[in-house]
């Protein structure tokens, strides 16, 4: 979207004359967003070619024709939305969602994809539950790790608390697997959204080996 805007931008101030885009699907959202956009780039005299649709936004019947075309694209997407969504719940029904194996930090894989402990990073893990046990605070814990001289998850030398409190957080650590944590709300940009009742969750119970008891 940032780099959409900052086009948009450089149209109202005449850097551009004419976009050249793949298809139709590629410029909006929606329908609104995508007819908003020509009507404005049509105001300020600049041509948009869709190449698949072979349609240029100057032409007579182009408003239309961008009507029609968007709202297939966008029934298409909704129910290619519909048909993903649907095939992730099946998969969590029957447990066999490969989102349950997905590695978390303290974790690796098995030579048959399957969760299992990694030894040195483990021991990580529960140094932070320990700790977070004694009534440390999440600062207070970042605060060890870093005298300890552990790494964080992506290498770097201080934990971001927000880091510390995921792993307190997440049911994997005692060999549990909660699925559709998250949800896709925007099925035109794919964003995540916490999924806090909007939609069904599934907890498969000593799915693999904990790390710490529950």
């Amino acid at each position: 979207m940032k780099d959409f805007q900052r086009m948009m931008r450089d149209c109202r101030d005449g850097k551009i004359d004419l976009i050249l885009v793949k298809s139709i699907s590629r410029l909006g959202r929606n329908t609104a967003q995508l007819l908003y956009a020509c009507s404005e780039l049509n105001s300020l005299g600049v041509d948009v070619y869709f190449e698949v649709e072979k349609l240029h936004i100057n032409d007579p019947e182009a408003i239309q024709l961008l009507t029609i075309y968007a709202c297939l694209y966008q029934n298409e997407s909704q129910e290619k939305s519909h048909n993903v969504r649907w095939s992730f719940k099946a998969r969590f029904i029957e447990g066999s969602s490969g989102f349950a194996d997905r590695v978390c930090y303290g974790y690796t894989h098995d030579e048959n994809g399957k969760l299992i402990p990694d030894p040195e990073r483990a021991e990580i893990v529960k140094k932070i539950f320990a700790w977070r046990a004694t009534g440390l605070s999440l600062r207070a814990i970042t605060a060890k790790l870093k005298e300890y001289g552990i790494s964080s998850p992506r290498g770097n030398p201080v934990w971001h608390i927000e880091t510390v409190r995921k792993i307190l957080n997440n049911e994997k650590y005692y060999g549990d697997v909660l699925l559709q944590k998250t949800y896709i709300s925007d099925y035109f940009t794919g964003r995540q959204t916490p999924n806090n009742g909007e939609l069904d969750q599934y907890l498969i119970k000593g799915h693999h080996e904990g790390i710490v008891e529950k």
